[in-house]
């Protein structure tokens, strides 16, 4: 397992937290399910996250000591958690597939919770910010822009229609469809400032 998470972060073997935790967000950057929509994608960014835990443990508490040490007593039996918690593949045998399928969706069900915490945080550390109002004003501005050049392109065909160039109605079969595609971008563009901007959160308190 320690080989193994030394090979999922891309660092050599023996590497020190510093270069470990670089190479971590490099690739939780890169296969974060809400960036990479590769069907692989979440496999590989449990198998990061899993790495990057296993190998923070191990600098955090070092190797076990070679010493012998009287017989301990019999382990415990595993809960199906501590059973697949860092377990990534699933398993071949179709009776543990559906432990390690229910483990696989509370820790992406975790994973989902602490980076949603982590976006709250960061966002509401945003909005006290000197410049987030200008920021979030350019935004809507820009939206403003786009949603007018979208209306604009939409009314060509009215335009040439009330101005008496019927000749050059058919214009609207290229502008009209080009004012919808606008309109549709700056609806998601309306979305992702919502989101960017935190306008669902609760304002910070002074």
């Amino acid at each position: 397992m320690l080989t193994e998470s030394y090979r999922v972060l891309g660092v050599p073997f023996g590497a020190g937290m510093p270069q470990i935790r670089h190479a971590y967000r490099q690739l939780v950057l890169q296969y974060h399910p809400d960036r990479n929509h590769d069907p692989e994608a979440p496999a590989m960014f449990l198998r990061i996250q899993s790495a990057y835990e296993y190998l923070q443990r191990f600098q955090e508490n070092g190797p076990a000591p070679s010493s012998v040490s009287p017989p301990s007593p019999p382990p415990k039996p595993q809960t199906d958690w501590e059973k697949y918690q860092y377990v990534y593949d699933p398993p071949a045998d179709p009776k543990e597939y559906v432990a390690w399928a229910t483990v696989a969706r509370e820790r992406a069900r975790r994973q989902k919770e602490k980076d949603h915490a982590a976006y709250i945080a960061r966002t509401l550390a945003m909005k006290q910010k000197w410049w987030y109002p200008l920021a979030r004003g350019s935004s809507y501005l820009v939206l403003l822009l786009g949603f007018l050049v979208g209306v604009s392109f939409i009314s060509v065909p009215l335009l040439f229609f009330y101005s008496g160039q019927f000749k050059h109605l058919f214009l609207g079969v290229i502008t009209v469809p080009i004012g919808f595609a606008i309109q549709r971008i700056m609806k998601t563009f309306r979305e992702d400032i919502r989101k960017h901007f935190g306008e669902d959160l609760p304002a910070p308190s002074k």
